[in-house]
């Protein structure tokens, strides 16, 4: 796939910015303020380039969901503001209807949550952004084709790993991508997998997401072991990200389960929250205090962990691009993570970590003993990287806004 050059270069870096209107789940709000963060820093690093952003980000919903605490994403959604503003960009949160088991009302059902508020916006925006595939890729196609505005679907891994092997997501899929007026890669093995559903390649861009340099970062570990709150004569597995079944957390826990009585100063940290929290929980309450977990944390404070850390971990059933191996490799810690989407691409060197299968507890154990057996050099991790900024990121993909803007 590298031999074919599906990037664009900044021609238009001088060009005033137009106005771009995204409408996504995957963003931070109130409740859930590290979901998506990677989107929150590409457009606010767009507007900073002088682009008029506002934000639609819907909340699942469905009737009855804020009495059951936190058990569905419905539930802890159910205290967002209808509006806010998070990082300077304006965001508004209409609710949708959520079905569970039936995937294929999922796209219109969406497009109709959020329709009312995406009307009033009517002559505001030149370009629809919309992340991720399904339901939000699709039901922006179809809101675009009522505005007749343009539409440009970023992809991210579990849209195309995950939700496009599910039959009636499929055939929408196959229905708006040979239309879409662009299609954003964050990985170059999801630009083929958007062209296998019918996206031509002249449509099709790899921009890769970027990294806050001046938060990612080589730091002193003994001095961010303490700083966290963790004791600098022990060495630490972190896990950043959403505690649940699909992120491997329960893969992640049977294998510390095994490896916590050979490496006695070895603890495993858990940075996040989600679905499972609670099934953690109970199975560090068996652990002593081997085991740590942060819950929700602000961007500096996962920088910090990382730096903490002696190995990152992403035991993944899916992913495109995941932000937390890029970030962890920014701040020169290795990386073990499954060999899925585009973590290949990330952890090509194993001077940079170890790629192990999904779902295999006695690699990610093999993997984990090897990794604490050698010395790795943080300095070489980051140059081993060539990450840019998410400034490079912003104006590559507003290059690809504009070019959708001027399609014919």
């Amino acid at each position: 796939m590298r031999d074919r050059d599906h990037t664009s270069s900044s021609r238009n870096a001088d060009a005033p910015g137009l106005r771009a209107l995204c409408v996504t789940r995957i963003f931070p709000n109130r409740v859930e303020p590290s979901f998506g963060p990677y989107n929150q820093k590409q457009l606010a690093a767009l507007s900073s380039l002088g682009w008029d952003v506002t934000v639609v980000n819907p909340v699942p919903w469905f009737p009855g969901a804020s009495v059951l605490r936190g058990r569905t994403r419905a539930s802890i959604s159910a205290t967002v503001p209808r509006t806010d503003t998070i990082a300077s960009l304006p965001v508004l949160h209409p609710r949708f209807l959520h079905v569970p088991r039936l995937p294929f009302v999922h796209a219109p059902l969406y497009a109709a949550g959020v329709w009312r508020d995406v009307e009033k916006l009517r002559g505001r925006f030149d370009v629809i952004l919309s992340p991720f595939a399904y339901p939000d890729g699709v039901a922006s196609i179809l809101l675009g084709r009522l505005l007749n505005v343009p539409v440009v679907v970023k992809l991210h891994g579990g849209d195309m790993n995950v939700a496009a092997k599910n039959p009636p997501v499929a055939r929408w899929l196959r229905w708006t991508f040979p239309n879409v007026a662009r299609i954003v890669a964050v990985s170059y093995p999801l630009a083929e997998a958007a062209h296998s559903f019918g996206a031509p390649w002249s449509r099709v861009v790899v921009v890769e997401d970027g990294v806050d340099s001046s938060v990612f970062r080589l730091r002193d570990k003994a001095e961010a072991k303490s700083a966290a709150g963790l004791d600098p004569t022990r060495r630490h597995i972190v896990y950043v990200g959403r505690l649940e079944r699909r992120k491997g957390v329960y893969e992640l826990m049977d294998a510390f389960d095994r490896l916590a009585p050979k490496h006695p100063d070895v603890d495993l940290v858990l940075v996040g929250d989600g679905e499972d929290t609670a099934a953690c929980q109970k199975w560090a309450s068996t652990m002593g205090d081997r085991v740590h977990l942060t819950g929700n944390v602000g961007i500096d404070e996962v920088a910090r962990y990382y730096a903490a850390s002696d190995i990152t971990t992403l035991p993944s059933y899916a992913e495109g691009t995941p932000n937390c191996v890029i970030e962890a490799l920014a701040c020169g810690r290795p990386v073990i993570a499954t060999s899925v989407g585009g973590i290949p691409d990330m952890i090509h060197d194993e001077r940079m970590g170890e790629l192990v299968p999904a779902k295999d507890v006695d690699a990610l154990v093999g993997a984990f003993e090897k990794s604490l057996g050698r010395t790795y050099d943080p300095a070489l991790i980051v140059k081993l990287t060539g990450r840019g900024t998410w400034a490079d990121s912003a104006r590559h993909l507003g290059d690809v806004l504009r070019g959708a803007t001027e399609r014919p």
